[in-house]
């Protein structure tokens, strides 16, 4: 049955809800904002409104307007939650008319409670964001101090081996040479006899500030093990890798290390040949410091391919 001086003005707005009924309770007509919370399903006062009791509503004598209430209202949609409105039941004859929009107060409460919500998410994402940024650093910082000589700063026997097989690849896929240098500080036994190992500790420290202090940023330092340091050369041929061998040697020669006596270093300089692993070249590197031993100390031999 349709009212049209009632409800048919009103029948798109979805906000507030507008409603007609029989006196049995029985629904004639409602608009769109009835239909949102019933999802379009049959209902009666009595099943909509779930307070204030509708039969003492209805018991009460209307006021000149017709109005038997004001005030809020808890309606129950058709999923079973409840929703609060806040409105008018006015009895027209043998109609009961409901007029009744969402409550503001509860809606502005709700938006606060939201917003504190999303703030409350958004400030656990950033931690949870620096959390992970902390363990992602502190592992990082865990994985740094695992490659790293605690004694000269420089990268350990693990970080040579890692590197070297990483290096050789690199070279092998995009054909650039890579070559390899071996520093043993000459005589170092005689520094730890002579002046102690607080002194020699010092001197392995020192080294290894003169290696970092003069390889290039490309260049990949290590402590191989006691006074023995090698240093990794990406990109660079036989001959430059001999001049930059030349050029760590003199920088040791020149280094003050506060003995009474200089402190100098050989060097054996190897590079990369066709099909040869990381093991081998580091061999020949080897051979060549041997040779720099033999030959007087302080100063650069270079092994040749396939020697």
């Amino acid at each position: 049955m349709r009212a049209p001086d009632f409800c048919s003005a009103f029948e798109a707005i979805g906000s507030v809800v507008i409603a007609e009924f029989d006196l049995a309770g029985q629904l004639l007509h409602g608009n769109a904002g009835l239909h949102r919370i019933t999802a379009g399903q049959p209902t009666s006062l009595w099943q909509l409104v779930a307070h204030p009791n509708v039969d003492s509503i209805l018991a009460s004598p209307p006021d000149p307007a017709g109005i038997v209430y004001t005030g809020l209202l808890t309606a129950q949609s058709a999923d079973g939650s409840m929703l609060t409105l806040t409105g008018t039941i006015h009895r027209h004859g043998d109609r009961i008319r409901l007029l009744a929009g969402y409550d503001m107060n509860e809606f502005e409460a709700l938006s606060v409670s939201l917003l504190a919500l999303n703030e409350d998410l958004n400030l656990a994402y950033r931690e949870l964001g620096l959390s992970k940024q902390a363990v992602e650093a502190r592992e990082a910082a865990i994985l740094k101090l695992s490659l790293t000589d605690a004694l000269t700063g420089v990268g350990n026997r693990r970080m040579l081996d890692e590197v070297l097989v990483r290096e050789v690849e690199r070279s092998r896929r995009h054909g650039d040479p890579l070559s390899l240098t071996i520093l043993d500080i000459d005589h170092f036994k005689r520094v730890n006899d002579t002046w102690g190992h607080d002194t020699g500790d010092r001197v392995l420290r020192e080294t290894g500030a003169v290696l970092l202090q003069t390889m290039r940023l490309c260049d990949i330092a290590t402590r191989m093990g006691g006074e023995e340091f090698v240093l990794l050369l990406p990109g660079t041929d036989l001959d430059a890798a001999v001049i930059c061998a030349e050029r760590l040697r003199c920088a040791m020669s020149a280094h003050d290390f506060n003995l009474s006596a200089p402190v100098t270093s050989s060097f054996g300089v190897a590079t990369l040949a066709a099909g040869e692993a990381g093991p081998a070249l580091l061999a020949r590197a080897d051979d060549g410091l041997y040779r720099a031993k033999q030959q007087g100390r302080n100063r650069v031999v270079a092994a040749p391919h396939g020697a």
